[in-house]
């Protein structure tokens, strides 16, 4: 898959050895979810990491949104009467 001229995510093989990274840097992803996880704010983060941007982080966490939401498995509804009855 390639990335679009918007993506702020990105890999390359030679770098990080493919991880998913932000466009420009060598921070993997996967930094960010896990700080915000453990409760670092987005100011916390780009503090630890000043070569991340405001908006990448936030153009990064919507489109992690609209995955997820994809990715979403349909449930079956439960039996019984239906809801609000």
């Amino acid at each position: 898959m390639s990335a679009s001229p918007e993506s702020v995510v990105v890999r390359n093989e030679r770098i990080m050895a493919g991880r998913p990274i932000f466009r420009g840097t060598r921070v993997q992803v996967e930094l960010l979810f896990e700080n915000l996880a453990e409760g670092y704010s987005v100011d916390e983060i780009i503090e630890n990491f000043p070569t991340l941007d405001r908006e990448d982080l936030r153009k990064a966490l919507l489109q992690a949104c609209d995955l997820l939401k994809a990715a979403a498995p349909d449930t079956p509804r439960p039996p019984g009467p239906p809801f609000g009855r």
